[in-house]
């Protein structure tokens, strides 16, 4: 059998893997381009030692300005790192555990609902779970630990 002979179950692991690993790098990369700049360097040294385009930096440092938000870490980045390999589950569960998460909502506008909704990190819990990198148990003890928050939520929708 050739390396390449792989079953579709180990295929889609290795995917999710791989997947998961850009992901995490993709917020590295985000992380440390805004890290250089507010340290004073240029763009022009930062595409260098990444070696990127010039344009690639700006869009970076331009997505971290318009939404600060994603320099920070989040419950889908914790999950990724178990994905990858990075740390076991018991690490996964007591971090996301002793998350402190939002749940999603739909804005109001005159006490009406908009058709617009506002995601909280909870999102990031289901949305690994339909991916498949949550198990049916990991869910339900998350959601036991965070029952008062998704009753509230489901009470407001």
């Amino acid at each position: 059998m050739s390396t390449i002979d792989i079953t579709r179950d180990q295929a889609a692991a290795e995917l999710d893997e791989v997947a998961a690993r850009l992901r995490l790098d993709n917020s590295a990369l985000l992380r440390v381009v805004a890290r250089a700049h507010k340290a004073g360097m240029r763009q022009r040294a930062i595409e260098q030692h990444l070696d990127v385009s010039q344009a690639t930096v700006h869009r970076l440092l331009r997505q971290s300005a318009e939404n600060p938000r994603v320099l920070e870490p989040t419950p889908a980045e914790i999950i990724d790192q178990r994905t990858a390999g990075q740390i076991s589950t018991d690490q996964m569960m007591e971090q996301l555990l002793g998350w402190n998460f939002t749940f999603g909502t739909v804005p109001k506008a005159d006490g009406v609902a908009t058709d617009a909704y506002e995601p909280g990190s909870w999102d990031d819990v289901e949305r690994a779970f339909y991916r498949g990198q949550l198990t049916e148990d990991e869910l339900g003890q998350l959601m036991d630990k965070n029952k008062d928050g998704l009753e509230r939520a489901a009470r407001s929708a």
